[in-house]
């Protein structure tokens, strides 16, 4: 009897750990949706994205900002380093870096929350430090409201 009881608690503690560990559902809303155009492929953190048509979701403005970005490749998901309020005239974009020849996300400005989103950079090889300036090129972002 005592055997019999002993699974039983032991499959409830596994299935209330099962509902606690679980994600929460997906009913809750998203702070920004938006879309864009990459016309070259583009480092964003650690995800190399190819050059094409996107839509992203921030899940939160709060630290770290998550970002889901669908694409060519499917999704990838990325958190900020640091985030700012910034109220600008300026359009949601994108700031895209070059360096040597990679191009990467330092910066994700969101007109209509005011917020700015920067990212850390991925470490370049010692090849590609010394391949002259850095340039930066803005990415335009559409907001969607599905």
């Amino acid at each position: 009897m005592k055997n019999n009881l002993s699974r039983i608690l032991t499959i409830v503690a596994i299935g209330l750990i099962a509902v606690c560990a679980s994600p929460a559902p997906a009913a809750a809303q998203d702070a920004y949706k938006g879309r864009f155009t990459l016309p070259n492929d583009v480092r964003w953190s650690q995800n190399l994205l190819p050059a094409g048509d996107y839509t992203f979701s921030l899940k939160s403005a709060g630290l770290p900002a998550q970002i889901v970005i669908h694409g060519p490749n499917g999704f990838a998901m990325v958190l900020t380093s640091a985030t700012s309020k910034k109220e600008s005239d300026a359009s949601s974009s994108i700031t895209v870096e070059r360096r040597g020849g990679l191009r990467v996300v330092s910066d994700l400005y969101l007109a209509e929350l005011g917020l700015d989103l920067r990212y850390a950079a991925p470490k370049l090889p010692h090849n590609e430090i010394a391949q002259g300036p850095r340039t930066t090129e803005q990415v335009f972002i559409a907001m969607t409201t599905k």
